[in-house]
């Protein structure tokens, strides 16, 4: 299984940023070059929140659809979906659990509970009395390391030419 679990704001803020699709093509290329290396992944529910939008970004996750670049949860995933609900749940206000638990975001760290690998993603850790469910902190509470975009080009030695 990937060493690298991709959020969904990883790829949007890269095609909105610094690596737009006509400004650094390179760094797509590295993100298909480690995937095909069975390095990096994200989940079939990212793909779907990708693909919701109208714009190239769209376009290249589906094209990835059917691709190891996004992962269907598999029968360990699922159960760790299972304790991720019930922590936030447990946790945080009931509007914000539900809003947290629609979306990818709690598959990822299923993913890499089930798998042994860390989450990308661009969130910051919110303090401990935040109302807000953010992607670090449940991922300090299950023990999965959480870590940046550029954190993870760093640490596969990913060089966008």
């Amino acid at each position: 299984m990937p060493d690298y679990w991709i959020d969904s704001d990883v790829f949007i803020q890269a095609k909105n940023g610094p690596y737009g699709f006509d400004i650094a093509p390179g760094f797509w290329a590295v993100l298909d070059r480690m995937n095909g290396m069975g390095l990096v992944a994200s989940s079939t529910l990212a793909r779907d929140e990708l693909m919701a939008g109208n714009d190239e970004l769209a376009d290249w996750a589906r094209e990835r659809g059917a691709t190891a670049m996004f992962v269907e949860p598999d029968e360990g995933t699922q159960a760790s979906f299972q304790r991720v609900a019930q922590h936030v749940r447990g946790r945080y206000a009931e509007n914000q659990a539900a809003k947290f638990l629609s979306g990818a975001d709690p598959w990822l760290i299923a993913h890499s509970m089930s798998s042994g690998g860390k989450v990308v993603t661009q969130e910051t850790r919110v303090g401990d009395n935040s109302e807000q469910v953010k992607i670090p902190n449940v991922c300090d509470f299950f023990g999965v390391e959480s870590l940046n975009m550029y954190q993870m080009l760093r640490e596969l030695g990913a060089s966008i030419g």
